[in-house]
Order: C-alpha cells, then structure tokens, then sequence
C-alpha cells in the first residue's frame, strides 16, 4: 500500500469510527435528553460527514481548498437532513414522546448514510478493497449495534420498570388515636341495662335511643347551651333511626348523640349469630353436594330457630354499576342481599372460581344492549326496549363439566365486566347449553361484551368449597359457612335491615358521635338537613354508602369507613345559580375496603354541589376511584390514596368527567400513590375525561401510577402546574383532543349534549361570568372551529411548571389540538437515574426535594411540596 493510500485508508478509518461514536452519543443523548452530549453528538457527525466528503475530493482533485469547500458544506448538509429527519420522526410521527423509537430511527438513516459516504470515499481512495471491506463490516456492525441502542434500552426499561415499584412515599401525615374520654354531663343516658320508662338519668337510663329521642323533643331548649344525650357501651338493634325536624337542636342549643365512653357502643341493623348456633351438616344429600374438606368444614345454622325468617333476609337482588336488570319483566331489583361478615371480614356467597375471574369465550350472539360495538353503535331502542336479548358465549368443556355438576341453575348468578373493566353488573343464568358448550347470563350486557371478559359465579350451593364463603338455603331457612379455624370465637354477623341506618331529614344542628355503625343492607348515615356532624364514628359491614350529606355546613370528620358494598362519603349542598357555597366538609377520615359490592363508581369521597371541600383523608383498597366529583369551586386537597384501582384500567384515582359546567374545582397537594394490580390492572393518577373543563391540578404529589400519571381527555381551560409524577408507567401526562375529534366524527361524538348541559346553566349570568371569565367569548360556531374559544377545543390551558421523573424521561403526550391552543412548556423531565439527584432518599421513600435538586433551576420558582401536611391530621 503507498503511503498516499495509507493516508486515505487511517482516514477513512478515522471517519468511520467518528461515525459510529457520532451515532452511539446521539442516541444516548436523545434518549436521556442530555443538551451537551447532544450537542457533541452532531459536532462528530459533522466531523464524520465533513471527512466522508471532503477526504475523496482531496483523493480525486489533490486541492486542499476544493477539499475544505467540500467538506464545509457536505457537512452542513448532512447535519441539515438529519435534523429534518429528528424532527420529522420524533415530533410528526411519534408525537414528540418515543425518544427510544425516534433516536432508533434516525441512527439507522444515518448508519445508512454514513455507508454510502464510505463506498464513496472507498472508491475515491483507490485503497486495498479486501482491508477496507473489512473495516467497512466492523462499522456496519458497530453502527447498527450502537444505532439500534434505543430500542434495545426501550425493551429493558420496559421489561425492567413495566410493573416494578418505586419505594412507597413516607413522610406524610397520620392521625394518632384518641381515647374516648367518659361524657359525664349529658342530659340523657342511653343503657342496654336501662327501661324506657326510666327518667333517662345516669342512674335510671333509657334502654333504646328512640326513647331518648322523645325526652329530647319535650326538652325546652330555651337557655340551654345545648343537649346531650350518651349512650352506654353495647348492642342496640334497629332497623332505622330517624331524626327529623324536631329532633334537632339551634345554633345557640345543639343536640348531641354520643358514645359515653365505657366501650363500644354498636347501631346494629342486622344481627350477631352465636358460634353454638352452628352445627356440622349431616344430611347425607346436602354432603353429597359438598366437595372434599368442605364436608366437614362446613356447618350450618336453622335461621328459624333463630327467629329470622325469608322476610328479613329478603332474595337475591342485580348488583353492580351497570346491571340492566330494571330492563327485564319481573322481581329482579331491590336492595342487595342479606350479607354474612365473619370477623368483620365479608364473607362472599358461595362462588367460582373462589378468587379472580373466568373469561368468556367467543361471544357467538351479540345481545341486544345499549351498544354493540363501541360508543358509535348504539342502540337508537333502548330506551325503549323490554326483555332484550342476551349475549350467548362459549365456554371451555371444564367448565361446562363443573356448571353440568351443579344440581340446579335457580337462582346461581352470574357477575362480571362484560366489556370493560370500569361497567360491573351482574345476572343470574339464562341458558346452560352442554352439547354446545355456550352460556348466557339472562341480562343482557350494558356495552355489549368481548371474549376474554372476566366473570365469575356466585350463590352456586356446590362451589361452598373454601374459607370466606357461605351460602344461604332461601327455601328451607338454612345458613351454611364455611367454619374459619377458630369458630367458637367467631364474630359471626348477619346483616338484615334495607333502611339507613340514622337518616336524618329536615334536622339542623345536630351531632352523631363515636357509634359503630353496622348491619345494614341499604346506607349508614343519610343526612338531608343544614349544620349537621358526624365524627368519630366506626362504619362498617354494611351495603350501600356509608355517609351521605346534603344541605349546609355539614361535616363528616375522623370517622373510619370499611367494608362498605358501595361508597364512603358523599357530600353536596350549595346553590350552583348564584354559585353560593355549601361550606360542607369530608375532613379527616380513614376509608379503607369500600366498594365491595358494587365494584366500579363508588368512590371515597364523592363532592358535589358548590363551594364544598375534602381534605385530610386518608383512602386505600378499593377496586376502581377514591375520589370523584362534580359541580363548582369544590377542593379537594392534602388527601392521601393509595392502592385503589386494583380491579379496573380506564380509571382514575380521582376522576370526574364530560361537562363544560363544573369550572372552578381544585385537586391539589394530594399524594397518590402505588394504583392498580402490577401485571393486570393499569389506571391513571388524576383522570379529567371526557372533554371536563375548568379544574386546577396543583402540588400534587404521585408515585407509581402504571399508566397516566394526569389524564386530560380533550378540555379546555385546564391549569396543571408544580405536580410531581414519578414512574409513570406510560405517560406523565397526556393531553388529547378526543372533544374536536369527536366533532368530526370520532369516538367522542357527545358535544352536542355537553353544550345543551351547558345552555341550562347559569353560565351567561352575570355572577358565573365574574367567577369564570373563561367563559368569555365560548361559542359552538362550526364555521369558526379554529377559534381558540370553540368550545370542543382543548383550548386556554396551561400544562406547565411540572416535574416528571419516569423511565423514559417523557414530558407527556400531547395532541396537536391542545399544542396550538394552549400553554405546554416549561415541564421538567427526568429519567429514573437521576432520583438520588432530586429527591431526599428515594430508596426509602423520601421524595422530599433536596436543596440543589437541579429542577430549581430547570424550573425558577418551583414550589416544595408539603408532604408532611398531606393525610389525616
């Protein structure tokens, strides 16, 4: 090889190894949004297309200026058409938020064009072909390694950090526990040792609450600073207590009802059954239904002998969010069924499998429901429909065996999520074809129903096959449980009033304190009055909701709420005309394992009204929402939720949704953490569906949320500014445009009915233009749809100020719509590496922002967040 050739050859050589460090540094730095190594990244692909250009000009012409010319400008252009590539790939065709993908991409095109700059240079050189055919398979392979890197780290980030967990936050907030202290100046005192022909005196108290209440309304309030009434430890069974105007107290004399403070003072709606009640089952057709260990696990009770008969315990009623049972001619709705709790735990009746799901097979006829085939396909009937057809599946032959074993189908039930996973509803069966292997629930599914949907069996005599179970015989009057290890110390709880349990209508300024409520198969406390408390009350194993409050300043506070089969607490009150506040208050509260009947829409904490506020609670264990609301200027703030949406993925730990009116509401400083079942169940953090416009997102801390860390579903006048999302499965924040889609025929095609909602407002009024200004100028005018103030745009927002810490190092997914409307800048976004470097100790659950976390100057004026402040005081 001549000396010139060697020249040419360490040259090129030199070329192509710029070239694929170029290639390695740019997809590093692209993928980890690293400004510096980017920008030394496209100084070596200069470099590399600057020699690839020029060195064969200077082989060909030996001009060491027409080789400069050369170089100079074959550079600029090659950087020239990688940027336009970068662009185009990452921010047209990937939405700005596949890093990975797009630095993938654009390596390749620039190995390829590196190739071709090499077989120039090659043939330019005249060089040994065999020698730089090799070094030329060296860089082919080392660019197409290097170059492929973003893919190959985009599939282990994701197989590493898919369904991993971050540590838990710590830090935050938790209520220590009070010791009742002994009410030693009532008015009246309450005893299951007392007579309601007594005085109601410490010394000669009343035997039931009812009594007291009649002292109380023959009390002459006059003067007094209020009224008393203590109700000594034990069990008082009723079926409702009911508080009407009379009952209640005034501002200068209000009425309270309280615990005395010896013990647990228990508001039964149902009934305690002994342990020495129950017996083995010995009836040798009854054992011959029961399988394995469950002969001998399983004992039994004569509810006769007990004194309750069918009409206390009623039948088996539709449950679920989305049954359309009221579509059917005959007795298919009513309360829910009478509920066994064994050591406050609910014991389900008897079902199969005993814990997860099935999954339908091939959907073989589509039923006759609201939808067939997604929201564009719906039933223009149903409304009118009676008795519609159901949906027929396929099952496996296993389970058409098990299902032929069972002595009879009356009255087994059927309950699932026929299509998604955030509608619930359940039947009982229709038809068992064995031959052919199909079954049909007899109510047709809401949505219609998919393969692969999950369902289960329940009330199946046969499947009484393990611990948490128990079965009741509705025709000879007969309970059945499966015994837990310790029977003879057994709480063993029969729940059987459908009323509320305190309903109060019309009462103000009244007090409920420290009772245990229980037992009942319909609400806990229904309180349709002003001024109204209920603190420090224990409510447990019941149906339906455990609170509900409607009227003003009313307060629901240090309270637990568990095993409830619907929701926790529910406010509203205030006038939306004149936007007067309602001044209501969920403050303080634990609820934990709600939602136990009804799987989906039974959040928490529900706000409605105007003017309204939940803060300081505390909310875990649920299958679907803690937090949902609507109406105007309601806060939400310093909560803490965690491990909810266990059972569900379209959800969101809060969530609200589809209307243009419920403007003012505030979620800030709330955490949310650890959401979803790893592996199974994905939902988002902070949900705003369905084009829901007006709410303030702000300081609000969420960690370990596997899908959307903050959804906002196509609206406008948004304000999300200094939340912190880390490890966010898919994305920080997406923001679509599903409203102005929808208006051209997307999925979304409900705008028409969100402004004829919005026309039945009081938005045109001059009290709701002063509080909303951004309502100015709103109109549906189709001929202007590009218009900021079209209302289907997703439009005056601002996405700003917010710090995302995720595997990817993503800022969010962001449609076109919103890009051109709205404000989307000024988000930090980090990788998973640099936690030690923002926060305290991540490792343990510190995510406290240490004092040069460099986000403080990403991010000018970013506020700390006050973890310490969030949960119950």
């Amino acid at each position: 090889m001549t000396k010139s050739k060697k020249a040419i050859f360490f040259a090129a050589l030199a070329v192509g190894l710029l070239a694929v460090g170029a290639t390695w540094l740019f997809c590093w730095s692209f993928v980890e949004w690293i400004i510096p190594a980017y920008g030394a990244a496209v100084a070596l692909m200069f470099l590399a297309a600057a020699g690839g250009f020029g060195l064969p000009a200077y082989a060909k012409t030996g001009s060491v200026k027409k080789a400069v010319i050369r170089a100079a400008l074959g550079g600029a252009v090659y950087i020239a058409v990688i940027e336009a590539m970068t662009y185009l790939i990452n921010n047209i065709l990937l939405g700005g938020n596949r890093p990975w993908v797009a630095a993938t991409a654009v390596s390749c095109v620039n190995c390829v064009l590196f190739i071709v700059l090499w077989l120039l240079l090659v043939r330019a050189a005249g060089a040994p072909r065999k020698a730089l055919n090799g070094v030329l398979a060296f860089l082919l392979g080392a660019c197409v390694l290097l170059g492929g890197v973003g893919t190959v780290k985009e599939t282990i980030m994701n197989m590493i950090f898919k369904d991993i967990r971050l540590a838990a936050p710590t830090g935050f907030s938790a209520a220590a526990e009070n010791a009742p202290e002994k009410v030693t100046d009532a008015d009246f005192y309450v005893s299951p040792a007392g007579d309601d022909k007594n005085d109601g005196s410490f010394a000669s108290p009343f035997a039931t609450v009812e009594r007291a209440q009649q002292a109380v309304r023959e009390t002459d309030k006059t003067g007094k600073n209020g009224v008393t009434v203590a109700v000594m430890a034990g069990e008082y069974r009723v079926q409702s207590l009911r508080f009407t105007a009379e009952d209640g107290g005034t501002a200068d004399c209000p009425v309270t009802y309280c615990a005395y403070g010896d013990g647990e003072v228990v508001i039964n709606g149902g009934v305690t059954i002994q342990p020495g009640a129950f017996a083995p089952v010995t009836d040798e057709g009854t054992l011959s239904r029961l399988k394995g260990d469950a002969k001998t696990h399983v004992v039994c009770a004569d509810l006769g002998v007990l004194g309750i008969t069918a009409a206390d315990y009623g039948k088996i009623y539709a449950i679920g969010s989305y049954n359309t049972a009221y579509k059917y001619t005959g007795d298919y709705t009513g309360p829910i069924y009478a509920e066994l709790f064994v050591n406050d735990t609910r014991y389900n009746l008897a079902r199969y499998p005993d814990s997860g799901w099935l999954e339908t097979g091939e959907v073989v006829q589509p039923g006759n429901g609201l939808e067939s085939n997604g929201s564009l396909t719906r039933n223009e009937n149903w409304g009118e429909t009676v008795d519609p057809q159901s949906d027929v599946y396929k099952i496996d032959d296993a389970l058409a065996e098990r299902i032929r074993g069972w002595q009879t189908l009356d009255d087994v039930w059927m309950l699932g999520f026929w299509k998604y996973t955030w509608a619930d509803g359940s039947s009982p069966v229709g038809e068992f074809d064995y031959e052919n292997r199909t079954i049909s629930p007899k109510f047709v599914s809401l949505y219609g129903a998919i393969k692969g949907a999950p369902y289960c069996f329940f009330n199946v005599f046969e499947e009484l096959d393990a611990p948490g179970e128990w079965y009741l015989d509705r025709q000879n009057n007969v309970l059945y449980l499966y015994a837990p290890d310790d029977m003879e110390n057994a709480q063993i709880d029969l729940s059987l009033s459908t009323e509320t349990l305190v309903a109060v209508e019309g009462a103000e300024h009244l007090t409920l304190r420290g009772f245990t409520l229980k037992g009942t198969r319909g609400d806990g406390v229904r309180a349709a009055g002003n001024k109204v408390t209920v603190e420090r009350c224990l409510i447990k194993n019941i149906a339906g909701t455990a609170i509900i409050m409607d009227g003003y300043r009313n307060l629901a506070a240090n309270n637990e709420i568990t095993r409830t089969g619907k929701g926790g607490i529910h406010i509203t009150g205030g006038d939306k005309t004149t936007l007067t506040p309602g001044e209501s208050r969920a403050y303080n509260n634990l609820i934990h394992d709600w939602s136990e009947i009804y799987l989906t829409y039974q959040p928490a904490l529900d706000l409605g009204g105007v003017g309204n506020k939940a803060d300081h609670n505390e909310m875990y264990n649920s299958p679907h929402e803690a937090i949902t609301y609507d109406g105007n200027n309601n806060v939400m703030e310093y909560n803490v939720i965690h491990d909810v949406c266990l059972l569900s993925d379209d959800a969101g730990a809060v969530y609200a949704g589809r209307n243009w009116v419920s403007y003012g509401c505030v979620v800030r400083y709330n955490l949310i953490y650890n959401l979803g079942t790893p592996g199974e169940h994905y939902p988002q953090g902070i949900y705003m569906d369905d084009a829901l416009s007006g709410q303030t997102i702000y300081g609000n801390l969420l960690v370990n949320v596997p899908c959307l860390g903050i959804q906002l579903g196509g609206g406008r006048d948004l304000d999300v500014r200094n939340n912190i999302v880390i490890n966010s499965g898919r994305y920080a924040v997406e923001y679509d445009q599903r409203a102005i889609d929808g208006v051209h025929g997307g999925w979304f095609g409900h705008c028409d009915e969100m402004w004829a909602q919005l026309e039945a407002s009081a938005w045109r009024s001059d009290v709701w233009q002063a509080a909303y200004p951004q309502y100015h100028g709103l109109h549906f005018d189709e001929a202007n749809e590009d218009d900021k103030m079209y209302a289907p745009n997703a439009a005056c927002s601002v996405v700003s100020g917010n710090l995302f810490v995720n595997a990817k190092a993503e800022s969010g997914n962001y449609s076109d719509n919103p890009r051109d409307f709205s404000d989307i800048s000024g988000n930090a976004a980090y990788s998973l590496t640099a936690l030690k470097k923002l926060f305290t100790d991540p490792g343990n659950g510190d995510y406290t922002l240490r004092d040069n976390a460099p986000v403080f100057d990403e991010i000018p004026g970013f506020e700390r967040l006050p973890v310490e402040k969030m949960g119950r005081e």
